[in-house]
This record gives C-alpha cells, structure tokens and sequence, in this order.
C-alpha cells in the first residue's frame, strides 16, 4: 500500500496561516507606526512576550507536524501489514482451487488439457474460472470418488476459510477506518462462506457428537443433486472471483 503524500493539516496551516498574519501586522505597525514603537519602547515586557509567543507557536507548529507525519506512517504501515496479511489468507482457499484443477488436469486423458502444458503458457495466465466453469462437476466427481481426496479437499478449504475468518477478526476493525480497505473487505466474507458451502459440498463435516462438541471427521455423502452441483459450482467460481478481484485491486495499492 502506497503511504498518502505527505501534507500540512487543516489545523497546522490555519494556525500557521494566523501566525503569518500576526507578524505581518506587527511588521507592518514597527514599520510605518511612530505610536506603535514607542509604545514597544516603553513596554519592553510586552514585546518580549510577544515575540516568545508567537516563537512558541511556530516551534508548536513544527513538532505538531513532526508527530502527525510519524503516526500517520505508523498507520500506514499497520494498514500494508493487514492488507497483505488478508491477502495471503484470500489467496489461500483460491490456491487450492487452482491445485485441485491442476491435479485433475494431470490425470485427465485429454491432451492438452493441463493448465500447465505449453499451450496454456503460451497464451498466458490460465483462467481457472473458465475451467471450473466448464468442468466443475467432473472436478466434483473426481474429488468424490476417493474418501481421502474428498477428505483432504474438505479439510484444507475449510482450514482456508478458518485462517481468512480469523484475519478479518483481527484486521477488520483496524482497515475499516481507511474507505478503500474497508470496500475491499466486503469482497472476504463470501470466500469464507463459499469455501465452507464447496466443502461441505465434497464432505460435510459430521453433526455435533452426544458431547456437544463438533466431529472433525468427515464423510462423503451419497445423493449429489443438480442443486448440489451448481452450489458447488457457484461456490469455487465466487472463491476464485473475489479473490482475484481482491488481490487484483491490492496490487497498484503495494506497487511503490
């Protein structure tokens, strides 16, 4: 995130501003009036505590402004470390999306479907979003069809909306007070609710045990709807697009 330019307070530069035209008239009355420097003749004091006066002023000015430009890249450096922290959190449940369709385009008997083949480098950066578009139920399939597979995609992306849910707890309060952070952390909530809905989708974590305390273990579940498919679906096109769309408006904000 790039530090605000730095500038003079409404407050410094009307108090300065009020200085500047107290030496100005005072100039201007030792200069043209004959009663005016008699008068700082004969009261000495008076001229010395006006000169001390508006000499403290001034030194006030300059400290006033010293601090405000040290908390203000004290705040700026506390908002670049809750951006990146967030980002690396955003990234996380979007990375292993990508890793997911990597590893099924890896296995995948159709040639030239793996992101990371020549073909792909050599047009650019891979869309996942239009390859999970066009292969999410074979993406969805393929991670059901193992127990272990669907139980470590489960368990990852819920990690990943875990982590992101914390750091928007602890960074939240503090970016919210800058408008363009607190726009960009609208974008995180629907990937750790998407993340969760995707997961669940593969493996839905078990129901509260006899204990009252949640079972970490996860099962696959045997019925696999239309409505599921397209939740699913739904699900990893929002991790992937509000992710990119955070990340993307970040980046120009970090750029020095």
């Amino acid at each position: 995130m790039q530090p605000a330019p730095a500038s003079l307070s409404r407050t410094t530069v009307r108090v300065g501003l009020f200085v500047l035209g107290v030496v100005i008239v005072l100039s201007v009355a030792e200069l043209t009036s004959q009663r005016f420097n008699a008068f700082t003749r004969d009261h000495s004091l008076i001229s010395t505590f006006i000169t001390e006066a508006v000499l403290l002023v001034g030194v006030y000015l300059v400290i006033d402004e010293i601090i405000q430009r040290r908390e203000t890249r004290r705040w700026s450096d506390v908002m670049s470390l809750g951006i990146r922290a967030l980002s690396s959190r955003a990234e996380g449940a979007a990375a292993i999306i990508r890793r997911t369709v990597d590893e099924l385009a890896t296995r995948s008997d159709q040639p030239g479907s793996r992101p990371g083949s020549a073909d792909a480098s050599d047009s650019g950066s891979v869309d996942y979003r239009e390859l999970v578009s066009g292969r999410a139920d074979e993406l969805a399939d393929w991670l059901r069809a193992d127990a272990a597979r669907a139980s470590s995609f489960a368990e990852e992306t819920r990690r990943s909306a875990s982590r992101l849910e914390e750091a928007i707890i602890r960074w939240g309060p503090t970016l919210v007070e800058d408008p363009e952070s607190a726009e960009l952390l609208n974008l995180l909530p629907d990937i750790v609710d998407s993340a969760r809905s995707a997961a669940d989708a593969i493996a839905p974590a078990s129901s509260l045990d006899g204990a009252g305390q949640k079972d970490e273990t996860v099962a696959t579940t045997p019925g696999w709807t239309e409505g599921e498919r397209q939740l699913f679906k739904d699900s990893l096109l929002e991790i992937l697009r509000n992710a990119d769309e955070f990340l993307g408006r970040v980046s120009p904000r970090a750029a020095p």
